[in-house]
């Protein structure tokens, strides 16, 4: 250690080996002035003496260690002598020196012995104990918190004006303002005014809820707001009733005089009132028109309940053409007031109780009377009535079930609105089967009675009632219907409109025979009584015959049967029927068919040609169609001798009979076979087209075709002829007259030099010679042949390798010659080349290979071309589709494809918009930018999806969510699901919290927060990825930095950035904030920004900050070097502050200890140590005595303790 020179002392006093610190004389040195307010001075000499000196500025006696000698007056030799030379009444007063000392009472703040200019100061002694001076014109209560200086830490209560709340506090006993209280109960009783009548005010995070008449919705269910005569007391308070106009008025407590208004149940009006300011109810409202807004101010007609109210807060009225919703009636009242919609009581009106209601009124109503099923007048007061009330008697009548019973037995079937159901007369379904239905003279009178019977067998009832109606009943005795007069009610079912009705009802006696065939000496037909008989079998007696009706009625055995094949044809008879019937006419030996009306016809009348025929002696016609010739009406018999004449052919049928038939037409070979009618079994021969040859079959004996023959030869004289359709020689034979015929389904009945050649029809459909094998088949020419034909027909084209239709003569082609386009290219190799260059892969048959979109079926040096039809799906040679088609490729509309398939929409890849566009294929020659669909398209390129809700340039101009604002000006970043639709979007709104919530379009679900215009603040949302809008934020608190307004916790304004926007901190990321800026710790994110002041936190005082949050914070104390914990109240504090003691003390003695060496600036000499931090070592140095800084220690043991701990070294 280098040498150093000190001052030495002028003199030294002798102290032996044996003298203790006590008995070492006590020095005074003289000066001017007190010596309490002189500095340290520890002298200087080889000793360390305890003696105390006075703290001006702890306002205490310290101990400290003296060296012996040249110290000043502020040296003790113990606590007691310092104390009383300088702890002599210290100022507790902050707002001056009282001239007069008076000390009060420290029992309670309240006690009232000082002046009205003056508090009670209690401070931690009697001596400090005083009336102390008030500030000006501030309220105690409005005072902020004060915590005072000295060294004492009592307990004390504070009232907190932002929280309304009295919180507590640590006083340090001097010097505080009139906001300090013993108590709780003293600071509520002075400060925290409750106006609520029940309970307290509704606080918030601790706070007390402000209201207003603009912002009364702050007040949550259950609460509603107080308006006192201040801010202070207009709260929210608890509401003892759901409904304000049901509470009583009160005037409350307090010394306000407010005029309110109030809601008088009784007179339905809103009436004024004297408020003393607290304790009132919610029947308490500003204005009368506030007040008539709430409340009901008018009468209620209704039994229970209230009225529909208006948007005025009024009843609405109601009328015919305004009707009242399910649930409520309208009740009519004495005037429009109190003709409004009521609740409904009753579902059913009409079976309501008659009620006169109350009120002074008399008016003229209908009720309806459920016994007598009447409506029926009564007296109306006005109010308090039910539904059964209608102004009009037809009002009540239309609502209300009222009718007569028109059933003779009974009630008749009722509806749901209790009226009798109506039914048709006509239709017995209208009823029920347990009712029938009562045909009265009125439509009211027809209706469904109990007690079906069949009407024919009922007596004649002529009912009761003022009409008399011309009716008809069906009489049991005669059969006949009867005319009767009805009068309109009580009838029975034996009733009928008209004689028809009453004859399709009941069995009127019907007589269907011929009147010359009635019963001889019988007078009366109508009593006779016929004999039933049935179509079926027509069995009658003796001497009768059945007569077959339109019904069992009808259908009866007549008298005086003949032969009937002998009587009159054609008798129609009567009756209004069109009945077709057959009739034997005795000239023409013929049936002919003839209408019949149903009645008295006679026996030559039959159901059907075959009962006719079989009956009577008709001339069977053996002809196909026509007539025979005939020859003096008879038909003519051909023979060698008489052939028939021309247009005629001999028909050979039964027992050789041989007839002149009209000749059906045409070749007889041509015709087809047709066995015939009859019961015959004639052995015969026709000619078969098919198999070109003659085949036997049997004939029964009439109706025939001209395609019959007697024999064998007969037939193939007539018919055989060789149609050889073959182009090399004749046909492979079966027989001398039989060729080998082939079919499309049997080709194999060809020898094996012969092929089936396919004609026009069966008969050269037949083997040909010189059959050629496998492709030698398409290597022959087409040939068109000859003939009368036109055959749509395919050959295989050698030299372009397709199959191409033609047309076909009939005869003389060869094998090239196909059916169908497919059994052409079954046959032959087919194939169009559809690539737009080189050939297409080709399978182990020589033909292209087919493939599917995506299925890489192609391999890796050919792309599948996707034709308009299956076949044209081929690999042609190039990079394959992906990423072949995603690589800038031209649309290439192409070559028209097969006629068959026409153009179709597409899609390809704009490699410049990133988009895929639709365009036209015609079918072969494209390239790989061709996709099906939009999908296949999308799915193989990769396509842009533009996140904005407009149209933006390509390509797209990119931002980050970490870097926004490297959009251009009058752009937003847009932050989507991922990069690609992460992009700057136009029109950039100004302020993005105006804009309404969008959840926007696409399938993700992204955690959003958006700002709500309405609440006033962020809430969450689920964002689908795309065309949503600028109010949409990655995180609550993104949100709440750009909407909701900053509550600045700083003295001064916070650092923002660039863009304007509040820098936040944290603290672990203070080193965000820039210089001169420091991260303050408030009690939320919200709070915790960068504020303005110099960063060294240790050397600024405590700041309590203002605020309720209450948060257990460290500060560093300078004159103990310690660090002291205390309450932050969250905002306007300083940098003094930290999270945890251990912070605290890491950071304090770091910062003093990096202090420069100062000497300070009087003319004293002390020696002192302090820390250098250009050699990282505690050095001696030189102290003036006043001034300097926290970088000064009495002894280096203190300067190593302080700075050792960080890494220092001693020197």
């Amino acid at each position: 250690m280098p040498s150093q020179s000190f001052p030495q002392p002028q003199s030294i006093p002798q102290i032996t080996a044996s003298a203790s610190f006590g008995s070492y004389p006590y020095m005074s040195v003289s000066t001017s002035g007190s010596p309490c307010s002189l500095p340290q001075q520890i002298g200087t000499g080889p000793y360390r003496i305890p003696r105390w000196y006075f703290n001006p500025a702890r306002m205490r006696c310290e101990l400290f260690y003296w060296s012996g000698c040249c110290g000043n007056g502020n040296n003790f030799p113990n606590f007691q002598a310092c104390q009383q030379s300088c702890e002599e009444s210290p100022n507790p007063c902050a707002y001056g020196t009282p001239t007069t000392i008076i000390q009060c009472a420290s029992g309670s703040v309240m006690t009232q012995t000082c002046t009205g200019q003056q508090f009670c100061h209690v401070g931690a002694s009697p001596q400090t104990t005083i009336c102390c001076n008030k500030p000006t014109n501030v309220d105690r209560c409005q005072q902020p918190l004060n915590v005072g200086i000295g060294n004492a830490n009592l307990q004390r209560w504070y009232y907190n004006p932002l929280s309304q709340q009295c919180q507590t506090c640590v006083y340090r006993g001097l010097q505080g303002n009139e906001n300090n209280f013993l108590s709780r109960s003293d600071c509520e009783n002075s400060c925290a005014v409750n106006p609520c009548a029940r309970g307290v005010p509704y606080k918030g995070q601790g706070v007390t809820v402000q209201c207003s008449t603009s912002n009364q919705a702050v007040c949550p269910a259950g609460y509603y707001c107080h308006f006192g005569a201040d801010m202070q007391t207009t709260v929210c308070c608890q509401a003892l009733v759901s409904n304000p106009c049901n509470d009583p008025v009160s005037k409350g407590e307090g010394k306000a005089s407010l005029t309110r208004f109030y809601y008088d149940q009784d007179k339905r009006q809103c009436l004024p009132f004297n408020y003393l300011g607290t304790k009132g109810n919610t029947n308490n409202f500003l204005s009368q028109e506030a007040c008539e807004t709430v409340c009901p101010v008018w009468v209620n007609p209704c039994t229970k309940g209230e009225p529909i109210m208006g948007i005025n807060n009024r009843p609405e009225q109601c009328h015919h053409r305004q009707p009242c919703p399910t649930g409520y009636y309208c009740h009519i009242g004495y005037d429009d007031e109190t003709t409004v919609c009521c609740p409904s009581q009753i579902l059913d009106p009409c079976s309501a109780p008659m009620n006169e209601g109350v009120g002074p009124h008399v008016m003229t109503r209908w009720y309806y009377e459920t016994q007598t099923r009447k409506c029926q007048q009564f007296t109306y007061k006005g109010l308090h009535g039910n539904e059964n009330n209608f102004l009009l008697r037809d009002h009540c009548e239309q609502a209300c079930p009222v009718w007569d019973n028109a059933c003779p037995a009974g009630e008749p079937i009722l509806m749901t609105n209790q009226r009798p159901r109506q039914c048709n007369p006509q239709s017995e379904e209208s009823c029920p089967v347990t009712h029938w239905c009562h045909h009265g003279v009125e439509p009211a009178s027809t209706v469904c009675c109990p007690g079906r019977q069949d009407p024919c067998v009922l007596p004649k009832v002529e009912g009761e009632g003022k009409f008399s109606q011309l009716r008809w009943y069906f009489d049991l005795e005669t059969k006949t219907c009867i005319q009767f007069n009805f009068r309109g009610m009580k009838g029975n079912a034996n009733n009928f409109v008209s004689q028809e009705d009453c004859e399709s009802k009941c069995p009127v006696f019907i007589d269907p025979c011929p009147t010359s065939y009635t019963f001889s000496g019988s007078n009366n037909a109508v009593n006779s009584v016929y004999l039933p008989c049935s179509k079926e079998t027509k069995m009658c007696p003796d001497t009768y015959w059945c007569h077959v009706g339109d019904n069992a009625k009808t259908t009866v055995c007549c008298p005086n049967a003949v032969d009937p094949c002998a009587l009159v044809p054609k008798i129609s008879g009567l009756g209004e029927l069109r009945l077709t019937r057959w009739s034997f006419d005795s000239k023409t030996r013929k049936c002919e068919p003839f209408d019949y009306y149903g009645l008295k016809g006679n026996q030559n009348n039959f159901l059907t040609r075959d009962e006719c025929e079989s009956k009577c002696p008709v001339f069977e016609n053996p002809c196909r169609s026509g007539e025979p010739f005939m020859l003096q009406g008879q038909p003519q018999i051909c023979k060698r001798e008489t052939p028939c004449p021309s247009s005629y052919y001999c028909h050979i049928g039964s027992n050789d009979i041989k007839y002149c038939c009209p000749v059906i037409g045409g070749d007889p070979c041509g015709q087809p076979m047709d066995r015939g009618r009859g019961t015959s079994q004639l052995p015969r021969w026709y000619w078969d087209q098919a198999q070109q040859k003659c085949l036997p079959f049997t004939y029964c004996g009439q109706k025939g075709t001209q395609n019959n023959f007697l024999t064998q030869q007969d037939c193939e004289r007539t018919c055989f002829e060789l149609d050889n359709p073959c182009a090399l020689g004749n046909p492979q034979m079966v027989s001398e007259t039989e060729p080998q015929f082939c079919t499309v389904a049997n080709r194999n009945t060809c020898g094996p030099t012969y092929w089936c050649h396919f004609g026009a029809v069966a008969q050269t459909t037949l083997c040909c010679p010189g059959k050629v094998e496998g492709q030698a088949i398409c290597q022959q020419p087409m040939s068109m042949g000859s003939g009368e034909s036109s055959l749509q027909r395919w050959y295989y084209d050698s030299i372009n390798k397709c199959c191409v239709q033609f047309v076909y003569k009939g005869r003389y082609g060869n094998q090239n010659n196909f059916l169908t386009r497919q059994e052409c290219e079954q046959t032959c190799i087919v194939f169009v080349n559809v690539c737009p260059f080189g050939e297409p892969l080709l399978g182990e048959d020589n033909r292209p290979l087919t493939c599917t979109f995506g299925s890489n079926s192609c391999g890796p040096s050919h792309w599948c071309h996707l034709g308009l039809v299956p076949d044209e799906y081929q690999c042609c040679p190039g990079e394959p589709t992906n990423p072949g088609a995603c690589q800038g490729l031209p649309e290439v509309e192409g070559e028209p494809g097969p006629p068959e398939a026409p153009p179709q929409s597409r899609w390809f890849y704009n490699s410049e918009t990133r988009t895929c566009v639709q365009f036209i294929y015609n079918g072969r020659k494209g390239n790989q930018d061709n996709f099906l669909t939009q999908e296949d398209c999308e799915a193989t390129c990769p396509v842009f999806v533009n996140p904005c809700t407009v149209n933006i340039p390509l390509p797209p101009e990119t931002c980050t969510p970490n870097n926004q604002q490297t959009c251009t000006p009058g752009s937003w970043c847009h932050i989507g699901s991922g990069p690609d639709t992460t992009l700057c979007c136009p029109n950039a709104v100004t302020n993005p919290c105006l804009l309404p919530m969008s959840t926007g379009e696409g399938n993700s679900n992204l955690e959003r927060f958006y700002f709500d215009q309405n609440s006033k603040s962020c809430k969450p949302f689920t964002y689908a990825g795309l065309k949503g809008n600028q109010n949409n934020f990655l995180s609550l608190r993104a949100c709440q930095l750009q909407c909701q307004p900053l509550d600045n916790p700083c003295i001064g304004q916070p650092a923002t950035t660039p863009t304007g926007q509040v820098l936040f901190c944290s603290a672990t990321n203070r080193d965000v904030c820039p210089v001169n800026f420091w991260c303050h710790l408030g009690a939320v994110p919200e709070t915790t920004v960068c504020c303005p002041g110099p960063t060294n936190p240790c050397s600024v005082p405590l700041a309590p900050g203002t605020g309720n949050a209450g948060i257990q914070r460290w500060y560093y104390n300078p004159d103990d070097r310690e660090c002291v914990p205390f309450q932050y109240n969250g905002k306007r504090g300083n940098q003094n502050n930290f999270l945890t003691q251990a912070e605290c003390a890491r950071t304090c003695p770091e910062q003093l200890c990096l202090l420069s060496i100062d000497r300070g600036a009087c003319a004293g000499r002390q020696t002192r140590y302090a820390f250098n931090r250009q050699s990282n070592q505690c050095v001696p140095f030189e102290y003036t005595g006043c001034g300097g800084n926290l970088n000064n220690f009495q002894t280096m043991a203190d300067c190593m303790g302080t700075c050792g701990n960080i890494g220092f070294r001693r020197r």
